[in-house]
């Protein structure tokens, strides 16, 4: 196994960790209509951050590990589900596909600003509230609207976090050329 490879590996599989504890312990729902509808925390965070750092392959399966472990490990919102497996494989697999087709190989903090509005709007907006209103036959529209305020403030302060997160990382990742 090439040098790089196991980087890879061990990075993704930090940040999979990393997504699992921010989402199990450092989260909370806001109740719509009696449902759990919108989540507040931090773990896409990491997901975004393996997208960026290590490419699209790696940023995807970042995210289905990271689902699929917690969901299996924690269990408490009942069955296991594989869409949001899809939805955490596309909050990797975006920012790494629109970092690479755009060419950015430097990213400020206005780049990781549309990277994660373009993320989040199609993974958290459109496809999480599919999956909500396909499990608990909500109005997808409706869920969609109390939805899409939170998460776009919380692009803004998932930036924030990532901006000096990703700076460092992609130093320190250039200087062992991982």
């Amino acid at each position: 196994m090439k040098k790089q490879t196991l980087s890879s590996l061990v990075l993704a599989s930090l940040f999979a960790t990393l997504s699992i504890v921010l989402t199990q312990f450092l989260s909370f729902y806001i109740p719509f209509l009696g449902n759990n509808s919108v989540r507040i925390g931090f773990g896409h965070v990491p997901l975004l951050l393996a997208g960026l750092l290590l490419g699209p392959f790696w940023g995807a399966a970042t995210g289905a590990v990271a689902d699929f472990v917690g969901a299996v490990v924690f269990p408490f919102g009942g069955a296991y589900f594989p869409g949001f497996t899809v939805t955490a494989m596309l909050t990797g697999l975006i920012p790494a596909l629109l970092k690479r087709s755009l060419g950015w190989q430097r990213l400020g903090w206005l780049q990781i600003l549309l990277i994660t509005l373009v993320t989040e709007t199609v993974a958290s907006i459109f496809v999480n509230t599919l999956w909500l209103s396909l499990m608990y036959g909500m109005n997808y529209w409706a869920t969609l609207m109390m939805r899409l305020p939170v998460t776009l403030c919380m692009c803004v302060v998932y930036s924030a976090v990532n901006y000096p997160l990703y700076s460092r990382a992609s130093k320190e990742l250039n200087r062992f050329s991982v």
